[in-house]
């Protein structure tokens, strides 16, 4: 069984540069990019709870061409073997069916497979939007929610 360690430098970076290509790819609904991305076996659960496959993710993609604005926070980068699990913040700008703009943001859990040739494809991914809090946060839940800092806009 593999350890979990935080990625090096490189892999860190290799990680970071696909995540870019996805969110440039998702401003843009680039079809070709994102199938590239997806991995066959891509299980997707947005905001709201609605999961995807693959094909459903893609069509909803070409058919919402929703995203507007997509703003990640820092990001952790772990590494399981050949999977990569990425956690942090996002803030996604998105277009509404009536033609106003809305914000969704929240924290991300993101898997990455590393295939063969060491392209990594995403197998995974979960958003849990920002909501109530009952207690008051601890010091270190007011570090984790501080402002995102790295912006992609379309």
């Amino acid at each position: 069984m593999s350890t979990v360690v935080y990625a090096d430098d490189t892999t860190r970076a290799e990680i970071l540069a696909v995540e870019e290509r996805r969110c440039a790819a998702l401003l843009a609904a680039d079809l070709t990019v994102l199938d590239e991305l997806f991995d066959a076996t891509i299980v997707h659960t947005h905001a709201p709870g609605v999961t995807h496959d693959k094909a459903q993710l893609l069509e909803h993609v070409a058919t919402r061409r929703a995203y507007l604005g997509i703003t990640r926070g820092p990001l952790t980068v772990r590494l399981a073997g050949d999977l990569a699990i990425v956690t942090g913040r996002i803030r996604n700008r998105l277009d509404s069916p009536d033609g106003t703009e809305r914000i969704v943001q929240g924290q991300v859990i993101q898997v990455l497979h590393r295939r063969e040739d060491g392209a990594w494809r995403y197998v995974s991914f979960q958003m849990t939007p920002d909501g109530e809090h009952v207690w008051p946060a601890t010091d270190a839940e007011h570090a984790s929610l501080a402002e995102t800092t790295i912006e992609q806009k379309g």
